[in-house]
């Protein structure tokens, strides 16, 4: 089943710099941090402290609003630094990674015959419940509730954004992996939206409905999608995951591992070299920007994310937990 959703109101922001299809592994990053900030309305419990060694897929700290909800390392090593602000809020968790990386081994799970319940376990103890957002106000969902359905936004619109069809070629059997998995916590539909004239390979999936958009920014918003296909009324969530996110899903599900590698755009019109970079949550932006990047001297503006909804980050900062560009 396909549907069309053609936006007419918007624009279209012509910025130079957009990164070519050509990906590098980033120089390996010594150090990676997880910023509570990323994740809205979470207040979080630490479990680790400073000095312990952790795994990939380690529990960090968890929600104190509901200790299920847990936030896990990208990456294996030694937490050298927690960071505090005003009243002690906790503002960045600093790891040292290891040379050899170490995982969490949660164990395979075929989604085909597993039930919700034991889905959401198995993304609960993992952390990869962090990558199911709610609507409205896109928050970390709620897993005692039921959304009246799911939503992937498989297509870009934003200035200088990462072509998903690009990023997530050769990933096919993550992706299924993981909708088949979220199909099962939602009694309505698994939403798939693509470039009407892309090549998605989200396009050719079972389990889910796709359809296909066109039109200026912010075609490509899933709170745009959301208010065409299946609007949100008084009293309804419906959950959203990011496109990229399905990967490291389905990767956890298929192999029991958390891996945190993530395809980074890096454009913008200062960029010597725009392209992609192969790399993991939270690294150091600064093996990224400076190779074939920006001159360190410059007066550059470096942000975490797409111009419109990004952050500003200092070179020496970290990559946002969701973002797919810098």
């Amino acid at each position: 089943m396909s549907n069309d959703i053609k936006i007419k109101k918007g624009l279209d922001i012509k910025l130079k710099g957009e990164a070519e299809k050509a990906t590098e592994n980033a120089i390996v990053s010594n150090f990676y941090a997880i910023r509570p900030e990323d994740f809205h309305q979470v207040t979080p419990k630490l479990v680790a402290r400073a000095g312990d060694k952790v795994k990939a897929g380690t529990t960090v700290f968890y929600d104190k609003s509901d200790e299920s909800v847990k936030f896990v390392s990208p990456v294996s090593g030694e937490i050298v630094e927690i960071e505090r602000g005003a009243k002690r809020r906790i503002l960045t968790i600093k790891i040292k990674a290891d040379k050899e990386q170490a995982y969490e081994d949660f164990g395979k799970l075929d989604v085909e015959t597993a039930n919700a319940d034991a889905i959401k376990s198995r993304l609960l103890e993992s952390g990869c419940w962090a990558f199911v957002k709610q609507r409205p106000y896109d928050v970390v969902a709620k897993p005692t509730g039921t959304p009246k359905s799911i939503f992937i936004s498989a297509y870009a619109s934003a200035p200088l954004a990462a072509d998903l069809d690009y990023t997530l070629q050769g990933k096919e059997a993550e992706l299924q992996a993981a909708v088949t998995a979220l199909s099962k916590l939602t009694e309505g539909a698994v939403h798939v939206s693509v470039g009407k004239n892309g090549n998605s390979p989200l396009a050719n999936l079972n389990n889910v409905t796709v359809h296909k958009v066109s039109g200026p920014h912010p075609s490509g918003n899933v709170g745009t999608q959301i208010n065409k296909i299946d609007p949100i009324n008084k009293g309804e969530v419906v959950w959203t995951v990011n496109a990229q996110d399905l990967v490291i899903i389905g990767e956890l599900l298929l192999t029991g591992k958390f891996n945190a590698e993530r395809v980074i755009a890096l454009a913008g019109a200062s960029v010597k070299k725009p392209r992609y970079f192969r790399t993991k949550i939270g690294s150091e932006v600064s093996t990224m920007v400076y190779d074939n990047g920006v001159d360190k001297d410059g007066n550059d503006r470096i942000i975490s994310g797409n111009v419109l909804s990004g952050k500003q980050v200092k070179p020496d900062g970290y990559l946002d937990y969701y973002s797919n560009i810098i």
